[in-house]
């Protein structure tokens, strides 16, 4: 419950417990509730831990037994790290008397919550050795009631045995003894089986022709302990009833005559087992030492495992209580030997829900639940009272200094203090600071003044530097450009000599090809000039031959003409001869021919020599004429030669004179370079001042603006 601006008390429960879970609570104190904020105090609000208190009470509630409780809770009170951002935020804005409150009530409660747990853990230790006491008793009880039950049957047995011991085993006896009304109303069946093999009934059953006693599993057994055996229970073949046997040795003068048996109905023991229910919280079974079930309300476990009852872990058959769980329900299963049943470790175990059994805790977590919140109100509402009485002082001087910040900001005030305790110091610690917080203003208010006159002098001399900066960089401006021209021109100029220089050295290089090339000329022109000798030479001698071989000639036509003459005077006088010189006239007719074939050879050959002699007579005329005119060619070549190499010799001192004007061009280009960097470098500086000269301003107009605005936080101080 709340009530706005009024302190309240919440409960926070968590969730429905069970028998084995301890009820857990966490009070909170707040003074009024918005949706999902709690809100402290009249204009501060915070995310209190409604969570915070519903995890505690959830984690006490569902993970925690009441053997854990004290260890949780010295775990939730252990140092825990440094708080997140969320937490900080719900304590900062939370008053200082509601975290006093909201702490001491989260002690209180954890303090009742603590011994609540404790009682409940040594309440629940009570019970559980309370139940475990009640139920040995009571399975001591049901054990003693089937011990008797079996004793007595064992008994009737017994006497049964000796009666036919004395008797013998003669068929009339055996019927008279076995057929009494006190026999056949506690047996289903009884029998003897003799040592020669013979077997008696009643009823008396159907069996086969060769049945032999001797060879069943109860003779054997009574034969073999010679004493009375019991069996486990088992399944009648002619009845389909849960039955055990109980067999003891006949002995007659000391002498085996046999063994007499009898099937006991188990139905009385089932009843006394089903009886045992507790109201419906629990039941009751019969298990033999080595976990076999031998009688269960249930009669599908009849006679199994107790792994098949219990399968998330079957008990061990031992005396004492223990806890077993099935379904998802917690149990106490006690185990008590069966005594007194010769041949048979049979245990009557009972079992009882953990929830019946602790049952009575309820009453007792109610009371202390109701008792613990009645507690917790008082003393949280002492608390309350306490703390608005001991926080007067500390409000009283929270008004004060309020109306010191609030007000018209008069440092002349100082609180009042009224005690020596620690709200005294702090009150006398204020004044101190106030009074220190006093001397400082009036000293701020003297320098003020000052810092607005430095200011607006600062604000004057740097609008001046302004000025003369701006007139300073238009003039580097200019002087930057020049040099920018004339550092252009001498590029230009550099470019141009270089350029000069390289068409120099290609002319001169031109030039001493040239004159490569003349001196080859004259070389071979001097070279035509000696073959031309030659030739004329050659030629002169060949005219020579030539009239030689006309000479020759000559004589040849003169010998032809001979030859010619002596023809025909041989001719002449073969006719003469008549027949007799006919021969020798054709000879002189033939020699004739030759003769004049030969003439006529000796004129072409003639001819053509005096052709060729016209031919030679030209051709040393005009070998003549082309020796004289390649003189005069190896001359002007000689004459081209000499002014080749003196245009050569031209061009070279061309040559170095541009390369010196290069040289000289780019040292003006580099030293103009450097002139305009560093005209640039200067005129970055200017800038680089401008800047910094409106930086200063700035600084200047924030300084002044500043020095009126601490002027004014001054002024609104009274000092």
């Amino acid at each position: 419950m709340w009530f706005p601006d009024r302190p309240a008390i919440c409960l926070v429960a968590g969730p429905p417990f069970s028998e084995n879970q301890p009820l857990c609570f966490a009070i909170g104190y707040f003074v009024s509730f918005d949706k999902s904020r709690l809100n402290f105090g009249a204009d501060q609000s915070t995310y209190v831990g409604a969570s915070l208190l519903a995890t505690i009470v959830n984690d006490i509630a569902e993970n925690l037994t009441p053997r854990g409780a004290l260890r949780f809770f010295a775990s939730k009170l252990a140092p825990t790290p440094a708080p997140s951002a969320v937490d900080h935020l719900m304590t900062r804005n939370m008053k200082f008397s509601h975290k006093i409150l909201l702490a001491a009530a989260l002690v209180v409660a954890v303090a009742f919550a603590c011994f609540i747990l404790f009682n409940d853990y040594r309440q629940r230790q009570a019970l559980r050795s309370s139940t475990e006491a009640s139920m040995q008793e009571l399975g001591s009880l049901t054990t003693s009631n089937i011990q008797t039950w079996l004793e007595s049957r064992i008994q009737l047995l017994q006497s049964l045995s000796q009666q036919l011991a004395i008797d013998g085993s003669a068929q009339a006896s055996l019927k008279r003894a076995i057929d009494l009304p006190a026999y056949t109303s506690n047996f289903q069946l009884s029998y003897f089986g003799g040592t020669d093999g013979v077997m008696f009934s009643i009823p008396a059953g159907n069996r086969a022709a060769d049945y032999d006693p001797r060879t069943r599993g109860w003779y054997k057994a009574a034969n073999s302990a010679q004493q009375t055996i019991v069996t486990e229970p088992y399944i009648a073949a002619s009845s389909g009833k849960l039955v055990i046997t109980v067999a003891t040795p006949v002995k007659h003068q000391n002498q085996m005559i046999g063994v007499v048996g009898a099937d006991i109905d188990l139905s009385s023991i089932s009843a006394i087992i089903n009886s045992l229910n507790f109201g419906g919280h629990g039941h009751a079974f019969i298990v033999s030492a080595d976990g076999k079930i031998l009688i269960h309300p249930d009669s599908e476990l009849a006679l199994k495992g107790l792994v098949d009852a219990y399968p998330t872990g079957a008990p061990t058959v031992s005396p004492g209580l223990k806890e077993v769980e099935i379904d998802g329900k917690r149990q106490f299963i006690s185990f008590t030997h069966v005594n007194g049943v010769p041949s048979a470790d049979w245990y009557v175990a009972l079992v009882l829900d953990q929830e019946t059994a602790f049952a009575m805790l309820s009453e007792f977590r109610t009371s202390a639940i109701i008792a613990m919140v009645i507690a917790v109100v008082i003393i949280i509402a002492l608390l309350g009272m306490l703390i608005s009485f001991l926080m007067q002082p500390l409000l009283t001087m929270g008004r004060a200094m309020h109306d010191i910040a609030e007000g018209e900001g008069d440092l002349t005030k100082r609180l009042t203090i009224h005690g020596h305790d620690e709200f005294g110091a702090l009150g006398t610690s204020f004044n101190r600071f106030v009074e220190r917080i006093h001397s400082s203003i009036r000293e701020v208010a003297s320098a003020t003044g000052q810092v607005n006159e430095v200011a607006l002098r600062v604000v004057a001399a740097s609008n001046s530097s302004m000025f003369n900066s701006d007139q300073q960089a238009s003039r580097t401006s200019s002087v930057a450009a020049a040099i920018n021209e004339l550092g252009a021109a001498a590029q230009e100029i550099a470019q141009n000599a270089a350029l000069a220089s390289q068409h120099s050295s290609d002319a001169r290089s031109l030039a001493e090809d040239g004159q490569q090339v003349v001196d080859k000329t004259i070389a071979a022109m001097q070279q035509l000039s000696a073959k031309i000798s030659d030739s004329c030479g050659n030629i002169e001698t060949l005219n020579s031959n030539t009239v030689n071989i006309g000479q020759i000639l000559e004589v040849i036509t003169s010998i032809s003409q001979q030859t010619n003459l002596l023809a025909l005077n041989a001719a002449i006088e073969a006719a003469r001869a008549g027949e007799a010189g006919r021969g020798f006239a054709v000879v002189a007719d033939e020699v004739r021919n030759l003769a004049h074939r030969t003439q006529d050879s000796a004129q072409q050959v003639q001819k053509m020599i005096e052709e060729l002699q016209v031919g030679a007579r030209e051709a040393v005329s005009i070998m003549t004429d082309s020796q004289r005119q390649s003189e005069s060619s190896v001359g002007i070549a000689n004459q081209a030669g000499e002014r080749l190499g003196s245009v050569t010799a031209r061009i070279g001192e061309i040559d170095g004179m541009n390369q010196s004007v290069a040289t000289a061009t780019e040292e003006q280009t580099a030293v103009v370079e450097s002139i305009n960097v560093d005209i640039t470098e200067i005129n970055t500086l200017n800038q680089e001042g401008v800047e910094n000269l409106q930086s200063t301003l700035r600084a200047c107009a924030d300084l002044e603006r500043q020095a009126a605005r601490l002027k004014q936080l001054v002024g609104s101080f009274r000092i």
